[in-house]
């Protein structure tokens, strides 16, 4: 079936709207907030250890992270920190399958128990290896030159609803990734637009307002990181409804009748026998 694009970015608002919608817009808050705990911390951690080593080898200290820089911060343990970040990117590539699946189906005010099992550990591992492959294909064709960027990054668009909804490891969903797009890829390309443009929108309002707030204590990351969750949402169930789309099975030709058509006009009149 050819691709409506401004179907897909209206059924992705519509989705987002929803409970469903809203449920995970809190689930990626909770997730970025432990990332942003993990690389602060992290960050932390690294410029003092920079700082020791500098002063055992007798060197000027490194400058320092600028204030604020890192709101988040905890004295925590390298090993915690080690795991709060491996946490992190596994909760990020879980809760994003889940949020495919369940912006694919029909559900909006409730997810049903089948959505949220089926083989969900092997989909985060095999997400986040074709996460990684695909995100580093598109940079190298980008570094190289934008177009080859862009023409991947079309082309690789459905891994992640393939992993989700239909179960594929990762080299499969690329595959069948590129299969699928061929044939509509000017028509993903309008819909990757439509989404990156929405995202972008909905980042600088969260930026604006995290600016405005930004005399307050926290509260201007903590929007910031609320408007995020907002617009990753949207990405996620415009990419799904897309899928969605494309798999969706072409109407049949209606079957000719009686005494229509143009190969009606050679049959023999009623009566006439040879």
């Amino acid at each position: 079936m050819a691709l409506d694009v401004g179907r897909a970015l209206k059924e992705g608002a519509e989705r987002l709207a929803s409970r469903n919608g809203a449920l995970f817009v809190g689930a990626f808050l909770l997730v970025s907030l432990v990332g942003n705990v993990a690389l602060d911390s992290a960050a932390v951690a690294l410029e003092a250890l920079t700082a020791e080593l500098a002063a055992e080898a007798g060197q000027p200290a490194p400058e320092s992270l600028p204030e604020g820089a890192t709101p988040l911060a905890f004295d925590l343990p390298g090993s915690v920190i080690s795991m709060l970040l491996v946490a992190w990117l596994l909760a990020w590539a879980a809760t994003s399958v889940l949020a495919v699946r369940v912006m694919a189906s029909e559900h909006t005010s409730a997810i049903p128990d089948e959505l949220l099992s089926r083989r969900l550990t092997s989909a985060t591992i095999h997400e986040l290896v074709a996460r990684v492959v695909v995100l580093t294909l598109v940079g190298v064709g980008f570094l190289l030159f934008v177009l080859p960027g862009v023409f991947l990054a079309i082309c690789f668009y459905f891994v992640r609803p393939l992993i989700a909804i239909e179960d594929r490891n990762a080299i499969d969903a690329m595959t069948e990734s590129w299969r699928l797009s061929r044939g509509d890829r000017l028509a993903v390309l309008g819909v990757m637009l439509g989404a990156v443009a929405v995202y972008v929108a909905i980042s600088l309002a969260g930026s604006l307002g995290a600016l405005v707030l930004s005399p307050v204590p926290g509260a201007g990351m903590a929007v910031s990181i609320a408007f995020a969750a907002v617009a990753n949402v949207f990405w996620l169930a415009v990419s799904a409804r897309a899928f969605v789309q494309l798999r969706e099975p072409e109407e049949p030709e209606p079957e000719p009748t009686e005494g229509s058509g143009p190969d009606d006009e050679w049959d023999d009149p009623p009566g006439v026998e040879w």
